[in-house]
């Protein structure tokens, strides 16, 4: 191996290690029973909601996106997301495995009774 080559695979097995973290952190926050909570993922806040989107928010709460409760007009349920739209369009996209998705969007209607709820087939 040239001298040269070594600072690169240093950079490279630093890189994986890294990954390989990541990875295992978020497989981790993605089966989580605690985590996955409907109280933790949507966190009532009188007149806003937290809502940690994806595993990432779950671990750190500095990740957690707010949204006003009286904006949100409607909740969609599809595979393995929960979506909650907006007044204005926007949509925030709250990333679940299916083992944790009905649960969520039960909770979901119950903190926003006005927005409509859009069912998926892919519900059991």
């Amino acid at each position: 191996m040239k001298e040269e080559d070594k600072p690169m695979s240093i950079y490279l097995c630093i890189s994986g290690i890294v990954f390989s973290v990541y990875l295992i952190a978020n497989l981790w926050a993605m089966s989580s029973n605690r985590l996955n909570q409907p109280g933790y993922v949507l966190t009532d806040l009188d007149g806003l909601v937290g809502v940690r989107h994806n595993s990432l928010s779950r671990l750190f709460s500095g990740f957690t996106t707010l949204v006003a409760k009286q904006h949100i007009r409607r909740i969609q349920v599809s595979s393995e997301c929960l979506t909650l739209f907006t007044d204005a369009d926007d949509c925030v996209n709250i990333w679940l495995s299916d083992r944790y998705l009905p649960i969520n969007a039960n909770y979901a209607k119950v903190l926003f009774p006005q927005a409509e709820f859009v069912d998926s087939p892919f519900l059991p």
